[in-house]
């Protein structure tokens, strides 16, 4: 009797284990259809409500300024939803390394929405003496090394890791030398990266030095090479860069 009497308590145990886990993986399916259909919203809501960036490129620079403030608007919004977003478990993937490293997926998709849109505000920002094709290439280049340097974070192989990391940087090189190039277009030859002082080079230098520790950090971490293993340490150091790049460029 005793036995059964296990056996029945199991059997309901079991089966409100069944439910909860069928509840959870409802929950989390509804919440990952509502974010891509509200995100899907906001940002048709912002295309087809914005005006011609190619307008904007070519209006005035105050004009140029107000549209670079919205687009920083965005940035601390997308900032703010995926880092909260992060306090959930859906984003949680874990790393082989380590006895098994937490690393937040949501990170990285934070920056490929916000470190694009820093990087067309320079754009604009520079105007009608820049190219027309910087506005897509510029993001492009940061939506490109982003992806390495996710890829490389998710390679269990360290050949693959590496080859991953080195080509993110590169990327990143390439993108500065541009950056280098809008300065000496938006001056007309006269400033460049160690010489000039207009507020487009100001804000230009300012973005690309707060941008450069982020691959030394990635480098340092257990995401990168484990030089630095402690978890605390390495999450506190991407919000302290995460925050002083953006707060850094937008207040500017």
């Amino acid at each position: 009797t005793r036995t059964a009497a296990m056996t029945n308590i199991t059997d309901v145990q079991l089966d409100e284990l069944i439910q909860q886990q069928a509840f959870d993986q409802g929950t989390k399916v509804a919440q990952i259809f509502s974010g891509i259909f509200f995100g899907g919203l906001a940002a048709w809501l912002s295309i087809s409500n914005g005006g011609s960036l190619a307008f904007v490129q070519r209006a005035s620079l105050e004009k140029r300024l107000t549209v670079c403030c919205f687009i920083n608007t965005y940035v601390a919004m997308f900032s703010t939803f995926f880092n909260i977003f992060q306090l959930s478990e859906l984003d949680d993937t874990i790393l082989p390394v380590h006895g098994g490293y937490n690393f937040d997926l949501c990170r990285p998709i934070e920056w490929v929405c916000t470190c694009p849109l820093m990087q067309l505000s320079l754009v604009l920002m520079g105007g009608a003496k820049l190219p027309d094709y910087r506005r897509y290439l510029m993001p492009i280049f940061s939506i490109s090394i982003l992806i390495c340097g996710t890829t490389s974070t998710l390679m269990t192989i360290i050949g693959l890791k590496v080859l991953a990391y080195i080509l993110g940087l590169m990327l990143f090189v390439t993108m500065c030398s541009f950056n280098r190039l809008q300065i000496m277009e938006y001056s007309g030859g006269a400033e460049g990266f160690t010489m000039g002082d207009s507020e487009f080079r100001k804000a230009t230098l300012l973005l690309l030095s707060t941008w450069v520790p982020f691959p030394t950090w990635f480098a340092l971490s257990t995401e990168g090479f484990g030089v630095i293993n402690n978890a605390l340490v390495i999450h506190v150091g991407w919000s302290f860069l995460n925050i002083l790049a953006k707060f850094t460029f937008i207040f500017y």
